[in-house]
């Protein structure tokens, strides 16, 4: 029953973190073409199916943050295995959020508590497996940092957007780090 509990707290803790997020009036901005999802695992989560996110992403329309559908769980493979990794090394780590990059936030950015990852280094094993590079990707951080940042900033490559992911143990937190990003860009 407790794991019940658990996954009900976890969708209405991301609800309310996704309404405060698309409530800012600039919050658009910081949506990147492929769009955003935001992320929230169950404190023992051991796959996708245990992280929750937004059905079809964060998107913009007429300078609004809009979603469709309401958070389910094994919603989001790509931040899911984002936030996977993370929780290997750091179990408080339950949650991210994927941004647009702007040089002007990374340059600004707390660098004790950045990694950014150049895909260009990847090793070619992990770049034929699409599904290996967000893991390689914070795996790096932590053997980089000694820590999981709350920041990681994805260059991207040849056909990958550039990326900026928010991490942070629940979704609120998460977003207002997010939010407080729009400082450096408008």
């Amino acid at each position: 029953m407790q794991d019940v509990n658990e996954r009900d707290y976890v969708l209405k803790k991301l609800k309310e973190a996704v309404d405060l997020f698309v409530t800012n009036d600039k919050a658009y901005l910081l949506i990147p073409e492929i769009r955003t999802n935001i992320g929230y695992a169950i404190s023992d989560a051991k796959s996708v199916e245990d992280v929750a996110a937004i059905p079809g992403r964060l998107t913009v329309a007429f300078n609004r943050v809009i979603y469709c559908m309401l958070p389910a769980f094994g919603a989001s493979d790509h931040v899911a295995r984002v936030i996977l990794t993370a929780m290997k090394y750091d179990k408080s780590m339950r949650s991210a959020m994927n941004l647009k990059y702007y040089r002007e936030i990374v340059e600004n950015l707390d660098q004790s508590n950045i990694y950014i990852f150049d895909r260009s280094l990847e090793p070619k094993t992990v770049k034929d497996k699409e599904r290996s590079s967000m893991n390689f990707m914070v795996e790096n951080s932590f053997r980089k940092l000694g820590k999981i940042p709350n920041y990681i900033v994805d260059l991207g490559d040849y056909g990958k957007e550039p990326s900026i992911f928010v991490l942070d143990k629940d979704p609120i937190q998460v977003v207002n780090r997010s939010l407080a990003l729009l400082k450096y860009i408008i």
